[in-house]
């Protein structure tokens, strides 16, 4: 049950992709304020390459200072599916298309300060589909086997939470061994 009251909503930031909003609010008779990031929804795809590797990337983080390990993942254009958006990030981070494309489910990355809503998606049976990277991106791609991913997760060496998630979720429903 929803006992919070907005108030006030007052733009504080406007930048290339996202907004921040301040807002006040009133619960228990108690008047509050947040500061509330409202960002567009974006969508992530697990590459299998033939069942026996996963194609991943990694790329400077500017915010954290160093390269992660990734699984693909962009915002999702305006008037573009999620579904769309996946093929399209897959071609331009790993110039590769998915002939079978599987919803894991739609999760909110950070809800405690944040709109970002991520569709997540493992992608299958690839092909060869080149598109141009985006400006800005320096990716590398790795063919990884998926043995080796599940001893990273175990060492806690997969920091990105949408990676660790779409791997717990093929580890869990898809892989044989």
């Amino acid at each position: 049950m929803n006992t919070m009251k907005s108030l006030k909503r007052k733009l504080m930031y406007e930048g290339l992709i996202f907004k921040v909003w301040q807002e006040e609010y009133e619960i228990k008779s108690h008047t509050l304020k947040r500061d509330i990031v409202e960002f567009p929804e974006t969508c992530a795809v697990l590459p299998i390459d033939n069942e026996e590797n996963a194609i991943l990337i990694t790329q400077f983080r500017y915010p954290l200072k160093k390269e992660l390990l990734e699984i693909p993942a962009g915002k999702i254009d305006p008037g573009e599916t999620p579904e769309e958006a996946a093929r399209r990030e897959l071609m331009e981070e790993i110039k590769m298309s998915p002939r079978k494309l599987s919803k894991i489910g739609v999760f909110y990355l950070t809800p405690g300060y944040s709109t970002e809503k991520i569709h997540i998606f493992i992608g299958m049976d690839l092909e060869k589909a080149p598109l141009p990277e985006d400006l800005g991106e320096e990716i590398k791609i790795h063919r990884i086997p998926l043995l080796e991913l599940k001893n990273l997760m175990n060492k806690g060496e997969i920091e990105d939470a949408k990676t660790f998630l779409a791997l717990l979720y093929y580890f869990h429903f898809y892989w044989k061994k």
